[in-house]
């Protein structure tokens, strides 16, 4: 989620699992006037940067851990060429295509996204290595005042990468 103030992007929050962090606009990594955002292979959970992090503790971003996710530079992939648009109204909680033939259902699933936790998965501090996915946007707080979902909201103004990987 990328917060912008009069047309300006600000802040980024980047989900990851039960949580998540947020960063400056200026803080991270860009490829022209576009951030980055690594994907934990396998997982839902998007980064900051590449690398090893441990979600044993949701909002903690740790490299080592029982619960680690793994991200790296991988191949890039642009939205832009298979985006849909949609607009969302807080007053109804619903979706709107903004780009012609968006399909709606999609955002208006109201089940969990991705396969349903293993028999028997093991936990630690009720965190999971692999989990049912998480739900859809209409229950991620759209309407926020501010870039982080819930509070107190820590956007973090400084640099955590250092060029190449």
């Amino acid at each position: 989620m990328i917060r912008f103030s009069n047309g300006a992007p600000q802040a980024i929050w980047y989900s990851q699992h039960a949580s998540g962090q947020a960063f400056t606009y200026s803080a991270v990594e860009k490829k022209g006037i576009r951030p980055y955002a690594y994907s934990g292979n396998g997982t839902h959970a998007n980064y900051v940067i590449a690398g090893k992090h441990d979600h044993t503790i949701p909002g903690v971003n740790l490299p080592n851990g029982f619960l680690v996710d793994y991200a790296d530079r991988g191949l890039e992939w642009d939205p832009v060429f298979n985006a849909y648009s949609y607009t969302y109204n807080t007053t109804t909680r619903s979706f709107e295509a903004a780009s012609p033939g968006a399909p709606l259902g999609l955002v208006n699933f109201n089940g969990k996204w991705g396969d349903d936790q293993p028999p028997g998965e093991p936990s630690i501090f009720g965190e999971a290595k692999y989990v049912a996915g998480p739900n859809g946007p209409k229950f991620k707080s759209l309407d926020r005042k501010h870039v982080c979902p819930s509070t107190p909201c820590i956007v973090l103004p400084f640099k955590i990468w250092a060029g190449k990987e």
